[in-house]
């Protein structure tokens, strides 16, 4: 996709640019699962984080990658990226600007672009809770692999909260829905990190994506149970 590599040479440009500046928090998660036998079944699940901090500026950069089958016959595989840039007007508060891109052919979208803008805020911000919420708007397009191509108006609204249960432990929950006319996508996710040292953690994570308007046949709400391991660097 081509946001892919886009969001990868803005990616290689901020690492370059503050190389000297120790202001990168990167992970990475990796779960994969192989049955043999009777049963020949393959999943994959990656995801990857890097956020850049500097004085006005925040960065968040996010790619996954989801793919599962079943005697070599391909049953799930889909795609997300997303590159937000928020410019801190105070303490608490910033404008953002974010663009997304994402893939899920099993459920009939070949292909889905969005860019929206808006306002964010920290509710909550302490050594043991962080609590946030977006507001936004914008345009997304989509090509379907059934429906015609959209283009429409949207809006979106995110929150997440993070709970430091204990130095080793991190409890988070996020939400966020962005439609229109043409249909709203809501996300849900849940995640139980546990530290196993300083670079490598532990992840079981339960996430709902519901999808308001889709191809007959297909359901509406998918749902995926996770355990991985995450890369802290």
């Amino acid at each position: 996709m081509k946001l892919i590599l886009l969001l990868a040479m803005y990616a290689l440009y901020l690492t370059t640019a503050h190389a000297d500046e120790k202001v990168w928090q990167s992970n990475v998660e990796l779960g994969f699962v192989q049955t043999g036998g009777n049963t020949q079944t393959k999943t994959l699940n990656t995801k990857a984080k890097a956020v850049h901090h500097a004085e006005k500026i925040r960065t968040t950069i996010e790619g996954s990658a989801f793919n599962s089958s079943n005697q070599n016959t391909t049953t799930s595989e889909k795609y997300a990226a997303s590159l937000q840039v928020d410019w801190k007007t105070s303490q608490l508060s910033y404008v953002f600007g974010r663009i997304a891109a994402d893939s899920d052919r099993f459920t009939g979208i070949r292909s889905r672009f969005s860019e929206t803008v808006g306002y964010g805020r920290d509710l909550i911000h302490d050594d043991i809770i962080h609590w946030k919420a977006e507001l936004g708007v914008g345009a997304r397009q989509s090509v379907f692999i059934v429906f015609p191509r959209t283009n429409d108006m949207v809006g979106r609204l995110s929150t997440g909260i993070q709970w430091t249960v204990s130095d080793s432990t991190l409890l988070s929950q996020e939400l966020n829905t962005e439609g229109g006319k043409e249909g709203f996508v809501s996300h849900s996710v849940t995640a139980l990190q546990q530290k196993i040292s300083d670079a490598l953690s532990s992840k079981i994570s339960f996430s709902a994506e519901h999808t308001s308007k889709v191809p007959v046949g297909i359901k509406k709400m998918n749902t995926e149970t996770a355990v991985t391991l995450v890369w802290n660097y």
